[in-house]
């Protein structure tokens, strides 16, 4: 290299190949790069060599030793090749060949061998070769795995910002650093699949192939073309909701097949499926990941959302919404099955999202001091949970009810009860269209079929302390499992409730040992598995084998958990084993038992007296009567489950109950046997119970929630009490109900509507008139369309005239040869489709009718009484001036609805809107007169043969159109052309421009014959072809409409229309 320089150097660090070059600067000896490879081994054995020597001799006999070489060598000036040399202790491509633990020894110091890295000396002395051939270059250096990666260099750094940002004390590093992790770009893979966990999920599976099955399954007789193609360009969660609602409506197929009914209905009930397919997959196309059904119909929670609402405000509540956000604390003791979803704000606090919709509005209760303490309040909201794959949150829609009071001015109990008797109301709105019974005597249960279990926290917890159990969280966790699997009645009970014979009661003590046997076996599981102590094993045996015959009467539960702790009790008092600390604990155990027994059996007391009795009660014959109450669903039976513990601990320290919905096939038909075995055939479908350490553990110190600064004061922790609602179990439960097995035993038209498997049809769709044409919902007549609709929603009327999601989506969507695509269909289907949908009126819209007329067509889909024909599809004409209040008439004698009648608006309000649509048609009268072969025809020249029937619908259809034609000149701005021609001229330029288009004025047969026009038909054709672009302007590009014009001949004073198309 000729930049290198030769002969200079300092000798420690010189390279063998150097010291030649240093004494004969003649000499042909030269060195590379090497060379400072050599000197870089030197000085990294002085980097990590930190302790000085004390003497300039020390240090050279250090290196020296460390080049391999004598102090005699050096100072002769030996050549490289006459030095004494080592053993070779690297090949040229890095691979150690040599004993280098031995070259290690014999070159290093002892202490440097003991503190330096392997890594470190290796390096060293790869780098110390004396043939330059056989050390590394530099690329070779920093490939080489003697050198430390890039990670774990950084990992000091990176300690040091995680203790920066553990530091509360270092608050602009730690601005500073969040700055930067906010301005960090967000990947294109997280913006892709961040909202589409649905997505991947549904990707997995064959949907195409699932989709076209699902389509196959829902044809019948008279079906033509569905609505939807699967492959049709959606998401992967929209196609899934799409095949979740086709596969409900499996069966449409068979109930639309055949008939007089089926003939009248051409397809309808196919096509309400693809309809309903749809809304689903818009509805999981934007929601994206939700509990529940997946793509559920808005309208379906939305009327449930509206129903519950009606509830809790019949009983006083305000909707009021807890915050969104709260910090984290690190003493937050509230956890769930589900970890909440955590934001960082900018200013670096670390927020959760709400993870329920208790948890926040206790805090806020807590803050808000006397301002919250009497309150009822009521919120249906989102809750969030994070997602296991890291993307969007999971979203829970929920339903809170909650009662905050003073507890000195009111009776704990009775709150508690109207919270259980809300719960009731809620279940009520599950019951099934038509009432269905199960018997199982002397037992009648309605659907939905449910039962409340039902604890107190502190009675659990005393009762586990009179037992001795350890404080460990898994030896008790074990207890609580050991009580929920012996303590509680199980809902196969339900078929064990008929008098005792003689043959029940030898079963029943059959059972009963078999019942010992498991206790048995699930007291030596725990002992073995769970580390309970012996002692423990003995007083659980004592205390469950009350237990073995289970008690769906919750008094009776109670007087077997009060007998069960008495005698625990009673044997530590009279014991002379137990010191009289063992007694006080077994004292003070019994009596916070007697008093949480106490507490539950008062609050039985209270919803008895709010009108809530168990199913297995009501048909006991020592129980009074009792007045059932309406829109109200009784439990089967109140379950005590000591080991009933919530997965949350928003509701701890006292009451707590579950709402156990029971699946209506839970029982073999014909059998009274249970169809599944307890554990996995309930949903739960509501929590609930009281809150208030809730409420204390988010109430700051100090003196808050007072107005008082001077004085030490602070606001009472009011009683809370409330029920929390899952509403995703609740909808996915109306869609079974829907999708019932006995559908077929209904009318052929409530047959047709069960076997769709959609909840909304069963009751009216707010939806009450859709808006068509004699084509369907086309692109052609939709502002028309549009004008009726407006009508109708001034009157209040609700109405569509667009083929959307929400109400007829894919309606028949017909591909025209041009690829253009219309939604288009016939107004029998369409009729057919509101007839299933309960929709009752179609308003057929003809525009040479309503220019002409000022007037529309009607039909009615549904039959206006029970006693009336199924499908009433006859046509009528009316005028717009009547036309909102021919359907209010009408709605009203079918609505019981007051209040819906009371928001309709009054006459006057309807006809004042119609006559504004009014002013923009005119009436032309026009009289049409055939001239035929034979002769001609008008009004006053009738025959009465079949031949007059067929021209006197040519001459109706003539005038129609011709009325339209005109009435869209004098609506439209019609521009007058004048020349100065003979009106002869002017008729053949008229034909010429309509035939041949105006280029014919410069170079068609026009031109050759008036030739003496010449310049006058090249400017007309100019004046028509800005008349023309200047149309074209004002409307939309896809828009192809004919340009009308005057062609006016001034000297003959007389005009020729003619129509130009672009």
């Amino acid at each position: 290299m000729s930049s290198i320089t030769g002969g200079v150097g300092t000798t420690f660090y010189m390279a063998p190949e150097q010291e030649h070059t240093k004494l004969s600067v003649r000499s042909k000896t030269s060195y590379d790069s090497k060379a400072d490879m050599f000197s870089l081994g030197v000085l990294l054995f002085e980097m990590f060599w930190l302790k000085p020597s004390c003497t300039y001799m020390e240090r050279a006999e250090m290196l020296t030793a460390l080049r391999g070489e004598s102090r005699g060598a050096m100072n002769k000036g030996m050549r490289t090749e006459e030095a004494p040399t080592s053993t070779p202790l690297f090949t040229e491509e890095g691979e150690i060949i040599g004993n280098w633990a031995h070259a290690s020894e014999k070159r290093f110091p002892d202490s440097f061998q003991n503190v330096v890295p392997l890594n470190a000396q290796k390096l060293i002395l790869w780098c110390l070769e004396r043939s330059p051939k056989r050390r590394p270059s530099a690329k070779q250096l920093l490939l080489s795995d003697l050198i430390p990666r890039k990670v774990e260099l950084e990992e000091k750094y990176l300690n040091e910002v995680l203790q920066t940002l553990s530091n509360p004390q270092s608050e602009q590093s730690y601005q500073q650093i969040l700055s930067k992790l906010f301005d960090r770009p967000t990947p294109t893979a997280v913006m892709t699949t961040f909202d589409s966990e649905v997505s991947i999920k549904a990707s997995m599976i064959d949907a195409q192939h699932l989709l076209a099955k699902s389509l196959n399954s829902v044809k019948g007789s008279h079906w033509t073309a569905h609505g939807i193609s699967y492959s049709s360009p959606m998401s992967g969660a929209a196609v899934a909701a799409a095949i979740s609602s086709l596969g409900r409506a499996q069966h449409v197929g068979n109930v639309s097949g055949g008939g007089k009914d089926g003939e009248a209905l051409r397809g309808a009930p196919q096509q309400v499926a693809t309809i309903l397919a749809m809304t689903a997959a818009s509805a999981a196309a934007v929601e994206g990941s939700v509990d529940g059904i997946l793509g559920a119909d808005p309208r379906v929670v939305e009327t449930l959302c509206c129903s519950m609402s009606d509830i809790f405000q019949c009983h006083g509540a305000v909707r009021l919404q807890g915050p969104l956000l709260r910090p984290r604390d690190s003493d937050d003791l509230v956890s769930s099955l589900n970890k909440p979803v955590e934001l960082l704000a900018r200013r670096g606090l670390v927020l959760r999202l709400r993870e329920d919709l208790c948890t926040n509005f206790a805090r806020a209760v807590s803050r808000g001091g006397s301002a919250t303490s009497n309150m009822k309040r009521f919120d249906i909201s989102k809750a969030f949970t994070e997602s296991p794959a890291g993307l969007h949150p999971k979203e829970i829609l929920q339903a809170s009810f909650d009662i905050i009071q003073d507890e000195n001015r009111a009776k704990s109990e009775f709150l508690e009860a109207e919270t259980i008797l809300v719960l009731c109301r809620v279940m009520s709105l599950l019951a099934p269209k038509e009432e269905m019974v199960y018997q199982f005597p002397p037992l009648s249960l309605k659907s939905p079929v449910w039962f409340l279990r039902m604890t107190h926290f502190r009675l659990s917890d005393a009762i586990m302390d009179l037992l001795f159990i350890p404080t460990s969280e898994v030896i008790r966790q074990s207890c609580l499992n050991i009580f929920t699997t012996l303590t509680a009645c199980p809902p196969t009970e339900l078929c064990s409730q008929q008098r005792q014979s003689g043959k029940q009661k030898r079963k029943a003590r059959e059972v009963k040992a078999q019942k010992m046997e498991f206790l048995d076996k699930c007291l030596e599981s725990a002992v073995l598995d769970d580390n309970i102590p012996k002692r423990c094993e003995k007083r659980l045996k004592i205390f469950l084998s009350f237990f073995l015959i289970p008690h769906m009467d919750a008094n009776s539960a109670l007087d077997v958990i009060y007998e069960a702790t008495k005698k625990l009790h009673s044997g530590d008092i009279n014991s002379s084993n137990h010191n009289e600390e063992i007694k006080r604990l077994s004292k003070s155990c019994f009596v916070e038992a007697m008093r949480c027994i106490h507490k539950l059996r008062q609050l039985l007391k209270a919803m008895e007296k709010l009108g809530i009795v168990p199913a297995a009660k009501l048909h006991k014959k020592d129980q009074p009567h009792t007045r059932l109450i309406k829109n109200l669903s009784y439990p089967a039976y109140i379950s005590i489950d000591l080991g009933l513990r919530q997965k949350r601990t928003n509701f701890s320290g006292g009451l707590y109950f579950q709402a156990i919905l029971l699946q209506d096939d839970f029982f073999q038909k014909g059998e009274r046997t249970p169809n599944r075995k307890y554990g996995g055939l309930g949903t739960r479908i509501a929590e609930g119970g009281r809150y208030d350490d809730l409420v204390r553990q988010f109430r700051p110190p100090g003196n808050f929630g007072s107005v008082q600064a001077n004085d030490y004061t602070a606001a009472k922790i009011p009683y809370c009490s409330g029920v929390l609602f899952f509403l995703g179990k609740m909808i996915e439960r109306i869609y079974l109900d829907a999708a019932h097995d006995e559908k077929w035993q209904h009318s052929f038209l409530e047959s047709l509507r069960r076997s769709i498997g959609h909840p909304l049809i069963d009751s009216s769709i707010p939806v009450q008139c859709i808006v068509t044409s004699e084509t369907g919902l086309d692109l052609a007549t939709c502002a028309e369309r549009a004008q009726i609709s407006a009508l109708l929603w001034s009157a209040g009327i609700s109405c569509e005239y667009l083929a959307q999601s929400g109400v007829m989506m894919s309606l028949l969507r017909h591909l025209w040869s041009d690829g253009n695509s219309e939604w288009s269909s016939s107004v029998d289907r369409i009729c057919g489709i509101c007839a299933i949908l309960n929709i009752p009126f179609v308003v057929i819209v003809q525009p040479h009718l309503l220019k002409s007329k000022a007037a529309v067509k009607l039909r009615q889909t549904t039959a206006s009484s029970a006693s009336g024909p199924l499908y009433n599809w006859s046509e009528e004409l009316v005028p717009l001036s009547s036309l909102a209040s021919l359907l209010y008439e009408r709605l009203s004698s079918n609505s019981d609805d007051d209040a819906y009648l009371a928001d309709l608006p009054n006459e006057a309000t309807t006809a004042e809107s119609t006559n504004v649509l009014l002013q923009s048609h005119s009436n032309v009268d026009i009289e049409c007169i055939y001239v035929g072969t034979d002769q001609y025809f008008d009004n006053e020249h009738k025959v009465s043969n079949a031949q007059w029937k067929q021209i006197k619908k040519v001459m109706k259809s003539s005038e129609q159109k011709m009325t339209c034609h005109i009435n869209d000149l004098v609506d439209h701005s019609t521009p007058v052309v004048a020349i100065d021609l003979p009106f002869k001229v002017v008729r053949d330029l008229g034909s010429s421009i309509i035939f041949d288009g105006i280029e014919s004025l410069n170079k068609g047969e026009i031109a050759t014959t008036y030739p003496q026009h010449k310049k006058l038909l090249r400017n007309l054709m100019y004046a028509l072809d800005a008349l023309a672009r200047k149309d074209k302007f004002q409307r939309k590009p896809e828009e192809k409409m004919p340009v009308r014009l005057f062609l006016y001949s001034i000297s003959c004073d007389k005009y020729d229309l003619i129509t130009i198309t672009y």
